[in-house]
């Protein structure tokens, strides 16, 4: 009897990052062997040589496996928002005598050699000590699943692989086409669906016993498993991280994902009795972020002060840094010292000295917000015309704004260009951070506090003390119209910022809203500031 198989490979297994931020979970080396190479390799043992590969995260990565041996894959562009159920509608027309596999499951010994010669429809299990969070199963004498719950204590658990015969494999699929579409359905994982429908499906239980099947939960049980995991990861992160700190990769311990910033993402670790972390670049930062110019500011900002805590970084994107214990972050609106201290460190920035530096870009605004909509456009449809009155008036201003800065002679100088509450930090003892320099480049002073208000509903008493805070004194009115003409034209830029995070799926920020908000309240006014009305 032909029997077939269907990996799935798609998720991103977020427990496993930050090796996960280069490469899928299962194209991790365990041991010698890449782990998914290893379980073709087994099947193909057994004579399963019909495999097909479901891949979803990073899937680029997998391709060379058609070549190598002979599998097929196919494409799940949903796996970011959808469970591994979804995976198997993908996969559906191939659901005969099949096995079904995850990428990262590790045998030591082969589990398909001379198995199942009754053709039972089966699900491997094994017995868990203590509390576990895989799915715990009841059955019967006969062995056949009769119970199924979302973790469990002391009991069986479902752990590996199962086998689906032709029989289950044509009910399973009717009812998958049938319900896919239901509230909910498609973000299940596969074994919860199952359940669902237990009364028409049977599964076998089929024991295996400890050691004989491994489902890594997180890094710390893989290097358990494997003690010399990260001297064969092949990893560019740990060859950056033992190159900076001069050590080697088991000296790198409690590794821990911190949650994902903006345009990157992070994680913890130890080395050596000292805390680190490790900056990683997002996979879409490259179309927004400078790298040169970041480099140049944030070198600047360590010599001046401003944030001491960066060791090394690269032009691709990487930094690592000392951990800042007990961060938390400042409270502007409560802290006077702190919110004095931020705008020394904007002077600070301000006054640093670019005349000679070529590479360090302009960051204009405006330029960069209509690419930002010009890209989000291509998801969201025309925004262009949709905001074509404020969009009118954004560029009516701006043109303003640049003549009026010539004739009150101010310049552009090296700004931070992101300045908001989460990127001011204090430590334990209490010394201020400003941190996160990626949007780094000439502007007017004056976009370092109009980043600041545009992204809250402040009152004009608050906006007026973060105006003053940074003047140091009762603005006149050339400072007023030009410093508060930067509030609409801040807003312009994170209002289109956020239109491109959520074109692409991501997080379009906690101020999108407030930016637009600002943008309405204070372009009218701005312009008749300068006498014009439209």
């Amino acid at each position: 009897m032909e029997r077939n198989a269907i990996i799935l490979a798609a998720g991103k297994s977020d427990k496993f990052a930050p090796f996960t931020y280069e490469k899928p979970k299962g194209l991790f080396c365990v041991k010698g062997d890449v782990l998914i190479e290893r379980q073709i390799e087994q099947l193909q043992e057994a004579g399963v040589m019909d495999i097909y590969v479901v891949v979803g995260y990073m899937k680029e990565k997998f391709f060379y496996l058609e070549q190598k041996y002979g599998v097929k894959l196919l494409v799940n562009n949903q796996f970011g928002k959808k469970g591994n159920l979804y995976s198997l509608y993908v996969a559906r027309n191939y659901l005969k005598n099949t096995y079904i596999c995850c990428a990262d499951h590790y045998f030591p010994a082969n589990p398909y050699l001379n198995d199942n010669p009754e053709n039972l429809s089966y699900r491997a299990c094994t017995y868990l000590s203590g509390k576990f969070r895989e799915f715990a199963i009841d059955y019967s004498d006969a062995k056949v699943i009769t119970g199924f719950n979302v973790g469990g204590r002391d009991g069986m658990a479902m752990v590996g692989h199962a086998y689906m015969n032709e029989g289950f494999s044509s009910v399973f699929r009717q009812f998958l086409e049938n319900e896919i579409n239901d509230f909910g359905v498609s973000d299940l994982f596969w074994e919860e669906f199952y359940a669902g429908h237990q009364r028409s499906l049977t599964f076998y239980m089929k024991e295996y016993q400890a050691g004989e099947i491994y489902e890594f939960e997180n890094i710390d049980d893989l290097r358990e498993f494997d003690s010399e995991f990260l001297m064969n990861v092949d990893s560019d992160i740990i060859t950056n991280i033992c190159n900076t700190l001069g050590c080697v990769p088991n000296d790198i311990t409690d590794i821990n994902a911190i949650n994902a910033g903006l345009t990157n993402v992070s994680f913890s670790f130890q080395c050596g009795g000292e805390k680190y972390v490790y900056r990683h670049p997002g996979g879409t930062s490259g179309n927004l972020i400078d790298r040169t110019t970041e480099l140049f500011a944030q070198e600047k900002a360590g010599k001046l002060g401003i944030d001491e805590s960066v060791i090394n970084m690269d032009l691709s994107g990487w930094k690592i840094s000392h951990y800042i214990h007990n961060a938390r972050n400042c409270n502007l609106e409560e802290s006077d010292e702190q919110l004095e201290t931020i705008m020394d460190y904007l002077h600070r920035i301000h006054s640093v000295d670019v005349a000679s530096e070529k590479n360090v870009k302009v960051f204009d605004n405006v330029a960069e917000a209509n690419k930002l909509m010009e890209m989000a456009s291509m998801i969201k449809g025309n925004l262009k015309r949709e905001f074509a009155v404020l969009i009118e008036k954004i560029d009516i201003l701006y043109d303003a704004v640049r003549a009026d800065a010539k004739r009150l002679g101010y310049g552009l100088v090296l700004c931070h260009n992101d300045v908001y509450e989460p990127n001011f930090i204090y430590d334990s003892e209490g010394k201020v951070y400003l941190v996160d320099w990626e949007y780094a480049g000439m502007n007017y002073a004056a976009n370092d506090v109009g980043s600041i208000i545009c992204r809250y509903d402040f009152a004009d008493c608050q906006i007026e003390r973060y105006f003053r805070a940074y003047i140091g004194h009762e603005l006149t009115d050339d400072e007023r119209r030009f410093y508060y003409a930067y509030i609409p034209i801040s807003a312009y830029y994170f209002f289109c910022w956020g239109l491109y995070k959520g074109s692409i799926g991501e997080n379009d920020g906690f101020f999108f809203l407030s930016s637009y908000r600002n943008m309405i309240r204070f372009i009218d006014v701005a312009l008749e500031s300068y006498g014009i009305v439209i």
